[in-house]
Protein backbone atom coordinates (compact mmCIF):
# COMPACT_ATOMS: atom_id res chain seq x y z
CA UNK A 1 0.00 0.00 0.00
CA UNK A 2 1.26 3.42 -0.90
CA UNK A 3 -0.24 6.65 0.35
CA UNK A 4 0.65 9.49 2.70
CA UNK A 5 1.81 6.72 5.01
CA UNK A 6 4.13 4.54 2.94
CA UNK A 7 4.20 0.81 3.79
CA UNK A 8 7.38 -0.91 2.54
CA UNK A 9 6.48 -4.00 0.52
CA UNK A 10 9.11 -6.05 2.38
CA UNK A 11 6.98 -5.99 5.52
CA UNK A 12 4.24 -8.13 3.98
CA UNK A 13 6.06 -10.27 1.41
CA UNK A 14 8.11 -13.44 1.41
CA UNK A 15 10.06 -13.10 -1.86
CA UNK A 16 11.79 -16.46 -1.51
CA UNK A 17 9.28 -18.81 0.10
CA UNK A 18 10.89 -22.25 0.18
CA UNK A 19 8.64 -25.16 -0.61
CA UNK A 20 9.53 -26.91 2.64
CA UNK A 21 8.44 -23.88 4.69
CA UNK A 22 5.18 -23.54 2.78
CA UNK A 23 4.47 -27.26 3.13
CA UNK A 24 4.96 -26.92 6.88
CA UNK A 25 2.55 -23.98 6.87
CA UNK A 26 -0.03 -25.91 4.85
CA UNK A 27 0.23 -28.86 7.27
CA UNK A 28 -0.26 -26.65 10.33
CA UNK A 29 3.24 -27.27 11.68
CA UNK A 30 4.01 -23.55 11.65
CA UNK A 31 1.81 -20.49 11.73
CA UNK A 32 1.63 -17.90 8.98
CA UNK A 33 2.88 -15.28 11.42
CA UNK A 34 6.18 -17.15 11.74
CA UNK A 35 6.85 -16.73 8.01
CA UNK A 36 5.09 -13.42 7.40
CA UNK A 37 4.80 -11.50 10.67
CA UNK A 38 2.32 -8.93 9.31
CA UNK A 39 0.28 -11.21 7.07
CA UNK A 40 -2.92 -13.20 7.44
CA UNK A 41 -4.92 -15.47 5.19
CA UNK A 42 -5.85 -15.16 2.39
CA UNK A 43 -2.44 -14.93 0.73
CA UNK A 44 -1.27 -14.77 -2.87
CA UNK A 45 1.24 -17.34 -4.10
CA UNK A 46 3.09 -17.72 -7.39
CA UNK A 47 6.30 -19.44 -8.57
CA UNK A 48 9.38 -17.20 -8.36
CA UNK A 49 10.00 -17.03 -12.12
CA UNK A 50 6.37 -16.59 -13.22
CA UNK A 51 4.86 -13.47 -14.71
CA UNK A 52 1.60 -12.02 -16.07
CA UNK A 53 -0.54 -13.92 -13.57
CA UNK A 54 0.72 -17.38 -14.56
CA UNK A 55 0.18 -19.81 -11.65
CA UNK A 56 -0.79 -16.88 -9.39
CA UNK A 57 -3.55 -17.96 -7.03
CA UNK A 58 -5.26 -16.77 -3.87
CA UNK A 59 -5.11 -19.25 -1.01
CA UNK A 60 -7.81 -18.63 1.58
CA UNK A 61 -6.37 -20.93 4.25
CA UNK A 62 -3.76 -23.63 4.92
CA UNK A 63 -5.86 -26.24 3.08
CA UNK A 64 -5.96 -24.01 0.03
CA UNK A 65 -2.18 -23.61 0.17
CA UNK A 66 -1.78 -27.40 0.39
CA UNK A 67 -3.93 -27.85 -2.72
CA UNK A 68 -1.92 -25.17 -4.55
CA UNK A 69 1.43 -26.81 -3.74
CA UNK A 70 0.09 -30.17 -4.92
CA UNK A 71 -0.38 -28.70 -8.40
CA UNK A 72 2.77 -26.56 -8.51
CA UNK A 73 6.01 -28.48 -7.80
CA UNK A 74 8.42 -25.54 -7.91
CA UNK A 75 11.11 -25.14 -5.20
CA UNK A 76 10.48 -21.46 -4.39
CA UNK A 77 7.50 -19.14 -4.43
CA UNK A 78 6.68 -15.50 -4.03
CA UNK A 79 4.15 -15.04 -1.22
CA UNK A 80 2.34 -11.87 -0.28
CA UNK A 81 -0.63 -10.70 1.71
CA UNK A 82 -3.89 -10.46 -0.26
CA UNK A 83 -5.43 -6.99 -0.15
CA UNK A 84 -9.13 -6.85 -0.93
CA UNK A 85 -9.47 -3.77 -3.14
CA UNK A 86 -13.00 -4.42 -4.43
CA UNK A 87 -15.12 -1.32 -4.92
CA UNK A 88 -18.54 -0.92 -3.31
CA UNK A 89 -20.13 -2.53 -6.38
CA UNK A 90 -17.99 -5.65 -5.90
CA UNK A 91 -15.90 -5.04 -9.01
CA UNK A 92 -12.13 -4.61 -9.17
CA UNK A 93 -10.46 -1.66 -10.88
CA UNK A 94 -6.87 -1.48 -12.09
CA UNK A 95 -5.21 1.61 -13.49
CA UNK A 96 -2.07 1.69 -15.64
CA UNK A 97 -0.12 4.88 -15.05
CA UNK A 98 3.09 6.04 -16.74
CA UNK A 99 5.42 8.35 -14.81
CA UNK A 100 7.39 10.65 -17.12
CA UNK A 101 9.74 13.16 -15.59
CA UNK A 102 7.92 12.74 -12.28
CA UNK A 103 4.48 13.49 -13.75
CA UNK A 104 1.72 10.82 -13.94
CA UNK A 105 -0.10 10.03 -17.20
CA UNK A 106 -3.03 7.63 -17.50
CA UNK A 107 -2.81 4.75 -19.99
CA UNK A 108 -5.99 2.85 -19.17
CA UNK A 109 -8.54 1.79 -16.55
CA UNK A 110 -9.76 -1.80 -16.49
CA UNK A 111 -12.92 -2.86 -14.63
CA UNK A 112 -13.25 -6.57 -13.86
CA UNK A 113 -15.33 -9.05 -11.90
CA UNK A 114 -12.14 -10.87 -10.80
CA UNK A 115 -9.43 -9.67 -8.43
CA UNK A 116 -6.70 -10.49 -10.98
CA UNK A 117 -7.34 -7.83 -13.58
CA UNK A 118 -6.06 -7.97 -17.15
CA UNK A 119 -7.37 -5.39 -19.60
CA UNK A 120 -7.91 -7.84 -22.46
CA UNK A 121 -9.97 -10.24 -20.32
CA UNK A 122 -11.85 -7.62 -18.30
CA UNK A 123 -14.62 -7.24 -20.89
CA UNK A 124 -13.82 -3.63 -21.73
CA UNK A 125 -14.46 -4.12 -25.45
CA UNK A 126 -17.72 -5.99 -24.80
CA UNK A 127 -19.26 -3.78 -22.09
CA UNK A 128 -20.20 -0.22 -23.05
CA UNK A 129 -20.76 0.84 -19.43
CA UNK A 130 -17.17 -0.06 -18.55
CA UNK A 131 -15.84 1.95 -21.48
CA UNK A 132 -18.00 4.88 -20.40
CA UNK A 133 -16.50 4.68 -16.90
CA UNK A 134 -12.99 4.51 -18.35
CA UNK A 135 -13.72 7.57 -20.50
CA UNK A 136 -14.86 9.56 -17.44
CA UNK A 137 -11.86 8.38 -15.43
CA UNK A 138 -9.32 9.32 -18.11
CA UNK A 139 -10.93 12.71 -18.64
CA UNK A 140 -10.80 13.56 -14.92
CA UNK A 141 -7.48 11.82 -14.18
CA UNK A 142 -5.31 14.91 -13.63
CA UNK A 143 -7.78 16.67 -11.35
CA UNK A 144 -9.00 13.59 -9.50
CA UNK A 145 -6.93 10.38 -9.24
CA UNK A 146 -3.52 11.95 -9.95
CA UNK A 147 -4.19 14.82 -7.55
CA UNK A 148 -5.35 12.54 -4.72
CA UNK A 149 -2.28 10.32 -5.01
CA UNK A 150 0.28 12.97 -5.96
CA UNK A 151 2.34 12.47 -2.82
CA UNK A 152 2.40 8.69 -3.25
CA UNK A 153 3.53 9.04 -6.88
CA UNK A 154 6.24 11.49 -5.79
CA UNK A 155 7.48 9.09 -3.07
CA UNK A 156 7.74 6.21 -5.52
CA UNK A 157 9.49 8.32 -8.14
CA UNK A 158 12.04 9.45 -5.58
CA UNK A 159 12.56 5.87 -4.37
CA UNK A 160 12.94 4.43 -7.88
CA UNK A 161 15.15 7.25 -9.19
CA UNK A 162 13.91 6.81 -12.78
CA UNK A 163 12.93 9.40 -15.39
CA UNK A 164 10.42 6.94 -16.83
CA UNK A 165 8.52 3.92 -15.53
CA UNK A 166 4.98 2.59 -15.59
CA UNK A 167 2.88 0.94 -12.93
CA UNK A 168 -0.34 -0.97 -12.41
CA UNK A 169 -2.23 0.29 -9.39
CA UNK A 170 -5.58 0.02 -7.69
CA UNK A 171 -7.36 1.85 -4.92
CA UNK A 172 -8.57 0.37 -1.65
CA UNK A 173 -11.91 1.15 -0.05
CA UNK A 174 -10.23 3.60 2.35
CA UNK A 175 -8.63 5.54 -0.49
CA UNK A 176 -5.09 4.18 -0.38
CA UNK A 177 -3.09 3.49 -3.53
CA UNK A 178 -2.36 -0.21 -4.02
CA UNK A 179 0.75 -0.94 -6.11
CA UNK A 180 0.70 -4.19 -8.09
CA UNK A 181 3.72 -3.80 -10.33
CA UNK A 182 6.16 -1.15 -11.56
CA UNK A 183 8.79 -1.45 -14.27
CA UNK A 184 10.24 0.25 -17.33
CA UNK A 185 9.07 -2.35 -19.87
CA UNK A 186 5.31 -2.28 -19.23
CA UNK A 187 3.23 -2.08 -22.41
CA UNK A 188 1.81 1.37 -23.07
CA UNK A 189 0.22 1.71 -26.52
CA UNK A 190 -2.28 3.62 -28.65
CA UNK A 191 -3.46 0.72 -30.80
CA UNK A 192 -7.02 0.37 -29.49
CA UNK A 193 -9.87 0.72 -31.96
CA UNK A 194 -10.88 4.37 -32.28
CA UNK A 195 -14.42 3.19 -32.98
CA UNK A 196 -14.72 1.46 -29.59
CA UNK A 197 -12.32 3.67 -27.63
CA UNK A 198 -12.48 7.20 -29.17
CA UNK A 199 -11.86 8.78 -25.77
CA UNK A 200 -8.37 7.32 -25.45
CA UNK A 201 -6.75 9.33 -28.22
CA UNK A 202 -6.33 12.68 -26.32
CA UNK A 203 -4.86 10.97 -23.23
CA UNK A 204 -2.46 8.82 -25.23
CA UNK A 205 -1.41 11.75 -27.41
CA UNK A 206 -0.57 13.67 -24.25
CA UNK A 207 1.35 10.71 -22.81
CA UNK A 208 3.43 10.12 -25.94
CA UNK A 209 4.14 13.84 -26.34
CA UNK A 210 5.54 13.96 -22.81
CA UNK A 211 7.63 10.85 -23.46
CA UNK A 212 9.08 12.27 -26.68
CA UNK A 213 9.73 15.65 -25.08
CA UNK A 214 11.69 14.08 -22.22
CA UNK A 215 13.92 12.20 -24.65
CA UNK A 216 14.28 15.22 -26.89
CA UNK A 217 15.70 17.19 -23.97
CA UNK A 218 18.00 14.37 -22.86
CA UNK A 219 19.29 13.87 -26.41
CA UNK A 220 20.02 17.57 -26.82
CA UNK A 221 21.93 17.60 -23.54
CA UNK A 222 24.02 14.60 -24.59
CA UNK A 223 24.82 16.04 -28.01
CA UNK A 224 25.60 19.51 -26.68
CA UNK A 225 27.98 17.93 -24.18
CA UNK A 226 29.98 16.54 -27.09
CA UNK A 227 30.81 19.96 -28.49
CA UNK A 228 30.69 22.12 -25.36
CA UNK A 229 32.83 25.28 -25.68
CA UNK A 230 33.44 24.48 -29.36
CA UNK A 231 30.44 26.34 -30.79
CA UNK A 232 28.82 29.73 -30.29
CA UNK A 233 25.73 29.80 -28.11
CA UNK A 234 23.63 31.07 -31.03
CA UNK A 235 24.66 28.03 -33.09
CA UNK A 236 23.70 25.73 -30.19
CA UNK A 237 20.25 27.33 -30.02
CA UNK A 238 19.81 26.93 -33.76
CA UNK A 239 20.80 23.27 -33.56
CA UNK A 240 18.33 22.62 -30.73
CA UNK A 241 15.52 24.30 -32.65
CA UNK A 242 16.26 22.23 -35.74
CA UNK A 243 16.57 19.04 -33.68
CA UNK A 244 13.18 19.50 -32.01
CA UNK A 245 11.53 20.49 -35.29
CA UNK A 246 12.71 17.66 -37.52
CA UNK A 247 12.99 14.87 -34.96
CA UNK A 248 9.83 15.37 -32.92
CA UNK A 249 7.45 17.58 -34.93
Amino acid sequence: LVDLGYTPLTEVTLPNGRRADLMALSAGDVGLGELLPNASFPILVRPIDSHAGHALEKCDDAAGLFAYLAHHPGPEFFVTDYVDYASVDGKFRKERVAIIGGAPFISHLAVSDHWMVHYLSAGMAEKAERRAEEARFMDAFDADFAARHAEAFAEMTQAFGLDYYAMDVGETADGKLLLFEADVAMIVHAMDSETLFPYKKPAMKKLFAAFQASFAGITCALIVGAFAERMKFSAVLMFMALWFTFSYA
